[in-house]
Parts: structure tokens; sequence; C-alpha cells
């Protein structure tokens, strides 16, 4: 028996899993509505304008993983993390984008969420090796389903991200920068079951997530 499949047998039968129930917080990292949305609104593109050099006209975010797709996004964790940049990042943010005063006000960043929300999601992200899909599965099932839906499109009516689509290389740079207490502003619950798994199985979780909502992909 491989250790996969020794921890897979042990995720499903024992309630003292490193990722156990009280961990059911996991995955709430990163960073996308559903597919069905309506089109975005041509008059609120300007405001993304800014955004466009790094996160592309798409909102697809960077196949490397530096950038995050934010196609699709739930509004409300747009809505957050762009208070993290009017308020905790704006010196970083302001010298890099020069137009950032045009979504700083609170109706403007409302604006801007909803055009988000609305982009197309990336149909064809980067994937992992599909190794260990079953494994993943287990693992967002137990820990990060709960928060995240089934389908990891996140929930709407808190700051909970869609995380189905996003690049691989994305989600498995942000399990790791979850699990280092990055921005301390990952849940104490989330950071520990994220330190606790091996390389392997955040590398499975990461590879599943950038599946959900695929055609085929699973």
């Amino acid at each position: 028996m491989s250790p996969l499949q020794h921890r897979s047998i042990t995720l499903q039968g024992s309630s003292r899993t490193p990722w156990g129930p009280a961990l059911v917080l996991c995955c709430a990292l990163i960073l996308e509505g559903t597919s069905s949305a309506s089109p975005p609104l041509p008059e609120h593109s300007s405001l993304y304008a800014p955004c466009v050099s790094c996160h592309q006209a798409n909102g697809w975010g960077s196949a490397d993983g530096v950038v995050p797709s934010l196609a699709a996004q739930q509004p409300r964790y747009l809505e957050k993390r762009l208070s993290y940049f009017r308020y905790d990042a704006r010196e970083v943010v302001a010298p890099a984008v020069p137009e950032h005063s045009k979504w700083s006000s609170q109706p403007n960043s409302a604006a801007l969420t909803q055009y988000l929300a609305n982009l197309a999601p990336n149909p064809s992200p980067v994937m992992g090796s599909a190794q260990h899909l079953r494994i993943g599965q287990e693992i967002f099932s137990h820990i990060c389903a709960a928060c995240h839906g089934v389908a990891g499109l996140g929930e709407s009516r808190l700051p909970v991200p869609r995380i189905a689509g996003q690049n691989y290389p994305y989600l498995r740079r942000q399990i790791d920068e979850a699990a280092a207490l990055h921005g301390d502003r990952a849940p104490p619950a989330m950071t520990g079951a994220l330190r606790g798994m091996q390389s392997e199985d955040k590398a499975a979780l990461a590879d599943y997530i950038s599946r959900l909502g695929v055609s085929g992909a699973l």
C-alpha cells in the first residue's frame, strides 16, 4: 500500500486526522460567481483598466501563478481584498497602479467587484499532474467544502472566495503561504491543517481545486 493510499484510508476512517472537522475553514485562501452570470457592464470596464496589465483583460490572471484569476469571483470577497489595497497596501499599490484612486471610493469599489464577478471564468486553467486526484478530492471534501462549497464556488453572503478553476501554480503557492501564516490573515484552524499536510497532499488538493468546474477535468 502506498503512503498516499494509507493517508486516504486514514482520512476516511479517523476523526483524528490532521485535517479534522474543526478545520473546515481550510482553503479560505485565494482567490470566482458562476458561469451563468450576466455579461459585465461596459460602463464599468474603465474601472478595471488599471488591473489589466497584470490580471489580463479577461481577468484570468497569469499561468505561472503569480497573479490570481479574478473573473467570476465572489463580490464580497473582492470587496474585502480591495479594502486591503485601500488601507493596508496603499503604498504598494498606488505606485504600481497610477489610476488606483478610481476604485478607492466605496461606490467605485462596488462597481468594480460586480464587473469582475460577471466576467466568465477561465475554461482552461493550468492544472497539475492528475496523479492523485482522488486524494485531493477527499481532502477537499473534509476540510474545504464546508466553507467553499462542494463545487468550490465560495459563499456569496460571506467573504469566502471562489477557488474553483484557479490556476494550479497559484493554488499551490497560496496553500504554502497560508500554512506559513502569510499576511496573518489566514484562520488559525486552516493554517494548522495545511501545516500538517505533506507536500504531495498539498499538490493533490491544489490540482483537484484547479479542475473544479472545468468540463471533463475530473
